[in-house]
């Protein structure tokens, strides 16, 4: 009687989503009768189609155009979840990798398709990547649709860009298997400080796969070239690279010279992100860091690639989404059963927390956070960087107005589709995690035999209370920030936005009517956009012109001109020495 009941209910879901009309794209992905589920760890082959109009129908799936893909279920704890993530593949009819543009992103030929089960809010992965942008780096870009597989409607998902090379996402050099000597060796690695695990046997982890250890014990699993493609030239050059950084902090050294190693820049926004957003892996899981190559001109200039920390990765547990409930808190609910760090706090700063807990408490082996990085961090001159960059996101592309903004515009994108979803899974007001019942379960798959468990440690009844507790999160933390590098927020903020002036992809054709200028930092999302600072002069590189200005922390002008496409040498004036400005160009935040 039950399971028929169970059927009618479907039959009822799946009938009235048929005529329903989405304000999301649609994807529906058929698997060709094979299940995806728990088990499936290698990509199993399937066919796409995505309706993505201003409005869209179930009834007009055969209006899409369809593609062969290859699909499989990602994650470890998370590919238990009744709502896991998946990842897919593009391939011709020959079974060849192909780029293909998705829900409008670039064209890639592998993405993610992201659940969130556990993250009740929606957003912590969008509005984390988005973070990130806005400090003029590149993170993964996001998009939301509605997902159906094998006529069974998932819910609502999010794509993200996988981190990979390539021109618009990590813009680094390819590295070629001839590429072995001299400065065609020393760039287009990107690589991240995590383990293999995967979720073959009886569920026993181990915790010290990877593709080799730093001398400090650390895995690193090379993301770009593959293990199988790098070469021993390439391997042992990585290897050595790595442990040279790992040797200033040895045998009573103090870093010296750790910033001929490492993007500097980059570690500061880097380590403000994953402290702002609170991040419960921050430090210690999917840490991506890429690196160019050496380059010298003709004039016998060089320009050292320097390890670049990011794109960061992962944010489902953040805004506080992983943690028992503080003492005297009671705006969260939780279980015994519901996985959280106790060792997190606000009051502090997670790196110390992280570095304490996973290398001196936890006891998870190479699950630790890099002596190199704690190093940087706590280096005077790193401090003084990072409050200065605090200040001037702070007051602009940071400011909580920019903040309320964009989280005001995403609540109201978003209002319909979490109705749909939270139907669909009616998880609310109680912890989630590991086989959860799905009462419309997917067609050819069998249940895991993994024990339940839940995952995550704040439960509202609602979705606007899930959403409205990233906004409360993200205030409160900025709060303690500001406090601990002596900030006061103005009144409103300098710039809303920050320059993201890529080249557009549609073009097939290069326009050669358009100023190209060409870049070594390949970290910026916007690669022809940005200033250099030398002493009291700055180099200014724009391929779009405009007015250039300095601005205070409050928005008071200190210096405006009119530039052109190419490079500009300005003065920094008297007034702006030594004190933090901001430099905008058409209003817009311009970063260094």
């Amino acid at each position: 009687m039950f399971k028929k009941l169970v059927y009618t209910i479907a039959l009822c879901l799946s009938a009235s989503a048929f005529a329903q009309i989405y304000d999301l794209p649609i994807i529906f992905i058929d698997s060709k009768q094979k299940c995806i589920d728990y088990y499936t760890i290698e990509k199993i082959p399937a066919t796409i189609k995505v309706l993505d109009g201003k409005t869209n129908n179930v009834a007009d799936s055969s209006k899409a155009i369809q593609y062969d893909i290859g699909i499989n279920v990602r994650g470890l704890t998370s590919a238990a979840f009744p709502k896991p993530n998946y990842g897919i593949e593009f391939h011709d009819s020959t079974g060849k990798d192909i780029n293909v543009s998705l829900l409008g992103l670039p064209p890639s030929d592998d993405w993610v398709l992201h659940g969130t089960y556990v993250d009740k809010s929606m957003i912590r992965n969008t509005f984390a990547h988005w973070l990130f942008r806005q400090t003029g780096r590149y993170s993964p870009r996001t998009k939301y649709f509605d997902l159906y597989i094998n006529g069974v409607y998932r819910g609502v998902y999010v794509l993200i860009e996988r981190i990979k090379r390539g021109k618009y996402r990590i813009n680094i050099s390819k590295l070629k298997e001839t590429d072995i000597e001299g400065e065609e060796l020393t760039g287009g690695y990107i690589w991240e400080f995590d383990t293999k695990i995967d979720r073959h046997g009886a569920g026993i982890l181990d915790y010290s796969m990877s593709d080799f250890k730093t001398s400090d014990g650390i895995n690193v699993v090379y993301r770009y070239p593959k293990k199988e493609k790098i070469t021993k030239e390439q391997d042992e050059y990585l290897k050595n690279y790595l442990n040279e950084l790992e040797a200033l902090y040895k045998d009573g050294k103090n870093g010296s010279g750790y910033e001929n190693y490492v993007d500097v820049a980059s570690a500061v926004d880097y380590i403000l992100l994953q402290e702002l957003t609170h991040h419960v892996d921050a430090y210690v899981y999917n840490i991506f860091m890429y690196k160019p190559k050496d380059k010298t001109d003709e004039h016998g200039n060089k320009t050292v690639g320097k390890t670049t920390l990011g794109p960061p990765w992962d944010f489902e547990l953040a805004f506080k989404n992983s943690f028992k409930p503080d003492s005297g808190n009671n705006d969260k609910k939780d279980t015994n059963s519901t996985i959280g760090f106790g060792f997190q706090s606000t009051s502090n700063w997670i790196i110390e927390k992280n570095y304490n807990s996973f290398n001196h408490s936890m006891g998870l082996g190479s699950y630790k956070l890099t002596n190199w990085l704690i190093g940087i961090w706590r280096d005077s001159v790193f401090q003084t960087k990072m409050s200065k960059r605090w200040a001037e996101l702070r007051s602009g592309v940071w400011h909580t107005k920019t903040i309320d903004s964009y989280l005001d515009s995403m609540k109201t994108f978003l209002t319909s589709a979490a109705e749909r979803n939270f139907k669909r899974w009616p998880n609310l007001g109680e912890p989630s995690g590991t086989n959860d019942e799905d009462l419309e379960p997917m067609k050819y798959c069998n249940t895991t035999d993994k024990p339940r468990m839940a995952v995550g440690g704040f439960n509202a009844d609602t979705w606007d209370g899930e959403f409205e507790h990233v906004r409360n999160k993200i205030k409160e933390r900025m709060k303690v920030m500001d406090e601990l590098l002596g900030f006061t927020e103005p009144g409103k903020p300098v710039a809303f936005e920050p320059i993201i002036h890529e080249p557009d992809w549609r073009a097939e054709m290069d326009d050669t009517s358009k100023v190209h200028i060409h870049s070594d930092n390949f970290s910026r999302l916007s690669p022809t956009n940005y200033f250099v600072l030398n002493g009291n002069q700055l180099e200014v590189r724009t391929d779009i012109g405009g007015t250039f200005a300095i601005v205070d922390l409050n928005g008071a002008v200190l210096y405006k001109t009119q530039i052109k496409t190419g490079v500009t040498i300005l003065s920094i004036p008297a007034k702006a020495r030594n004190k933090v400005w901001i430099a905008t160009l058409n209003g817009k935040m311009m970063n260094r």
